[in-house]
């Protein structure tokens, strides 16, 4: 018997020592059916500041932060009248009017006989975790911003490229506008009048301005941001780049040797698929210019393998060096001379690719000939239109 009682003792000892451990470390409460608090930890009184005199026959209101949505009380009061816990984060307030963040979860307390008889709280203190995420959110907040600048900055520049493009592709049909105009008005002054000879040319007119027309809504096309996926074929894609940059090319006599199969359907953001296409040919352009290449080429490649849709972009530049060719993706670097470039480029083409169209970018050099960069992008069905 004396062992018996020695050991109940005992027990009971090591129970009252857990109790005292849970008291002190633990925030907890427990509360009746219609919310009043009736029990509180000592380690609740000490990071809410609040006494348990100050607490005891109260609701918690008296620590809720006005931060907190009133859905969030709602939806916890429906889950624990049904007899489930609830679980989730809360912001409370102390008694000095700073906070602190818990996770809590709530269960129903019942007796011997099962009945319910109001309900408890085991929390634990997450202030610190908190804290850390909503740095995180704000540091990710000035990433985008600092992503978005860098984007329009490249677009910019992108832009500015064009409107050079686009002075090439002008300058043929006006000087040819120019000149019939001024034909027709020293046929007029001679007194030279031949109707036939005068629709002829009115017409090719007309049609030199449909030209210069059809260049402005290319160029307004490929940088209307359009916010929706579509289904287009890479030749299409191809096409709506080249109808801007293929004049500057032949001016600079560039050969354009392309292989793709007409067939391949791809569901992406066609407008942002261009601008890095049309990227990577201008770099490959500049660099064709810059080391005076003779015969410049450029190839573009496109096929599918393995669900994968590839668009391979090659020159005969010489390639990249070995030591820079890992950096080329990073922001700000540019291998173009004086500074040309914005470093930009090629890091929002490889932010584009991954990010926005799920795809991806990568460069070697290939054959010793020059820079290849390839484009990865998931294969659709073959069903241009559903």
């Amino acid at each position: 018997m004396k062992k018996i009682l020695s050991q109940l003792v005992t027990t009971n000892n090591e129970r009252q020592r857990l109790i005292n451990h849970f008291d002190k470390y633990i925030i907890a409460c427990k509360t009746d059916l219609k919310g009043k608090i009736i029990y509180v930890s000592s380690a609740l009184e000490k990071i809410s500041g609040y006494t348990t005199s100050e607490l005891i026959g109260n609701s918690h209101n008296t620590m809720k932060h006005p931060d907190m949505p009133k859905k969030t009380f709602e939806n916890l009061w429906q889950t624990i009248q049904k007899g489930e816990t609830w679980n989730g984060n809360i912001k409370i307030m102390k008694k000095n009017g700073d906070f602190f963040w818990i996770n809590t979860a709530i269960i129903p307390d019942v007796d011997f006989d099962g009945k319910l008889t109001g309900y408890i709280a085991i929390s634990q203190n997450i202030t610190d975790a908190k804290a850390y995420e909503e740095l995180v959110a704000i540091e990710v907040k000035k990433s985008n911003a600092n992503l978005a600048q860098m984007l329009q900055q490249s677009r910019l520049a992108q832009m500015g490229e064009m409107m050079s493009m686009i002075a090439h592709q002008w300058r043929q049909p006006l000087a040819s506008i120019s000149s019939i105009a001024s034909t027709l008005s020293l046929d007029i002054m001679m007194d030279n009048y031949k109707e036939e000879y005068f629709q002829k040319r009115l017409e090719d007119i007309n049609e030199l301005s449909f030209h210069l027309s059809n260049t402005i809504d290319d160029f307004r096309n490929f940088f209307k941001e359009k916010k929706t996926k579509q289904k287009s074929t890479v030749e299409e894609a191809l096409n709506g780049c080249l109808t801007i940059i293929e004049s500057a090319l032949k001016n600079n006599n560039i050969n354009l040797i392309i292989e793709t199969d007409t067939n391949i359907v791809i569901d992406t953001y066609i407008n942002e698929l261009k601008q890095v296409i049309l990227n990577i040919i201008k770099n490959a352009e500049d660099s064709l210019m810059e080391k005076k290449v003779g015969n410049p080429t450029i190839w573009i490649n496109c096929y599918e393998k393995n669900a994968k849709v590839y668009i391979s972009i090659k020159d005969n530049a010489g390639g990249i060096p070995d030591d820079i060719i890992e950096k080329v993706f990073d922001p700000y670097f540019s291998t173009k001379k004086k500074k040309e470039g914005t470093g930009l480029g090629l890091y929002m083409s490889k932010t584009i690719m991954k990010e926005h169209i799920g795809g991806d970018i990568m460069v070697r050099n290939e054959d010793g000939q020059g820079a290849c960069f390839t484009l990865v992008l998931e294969k659709q069905d073959d069903k241009l239109h559903e």
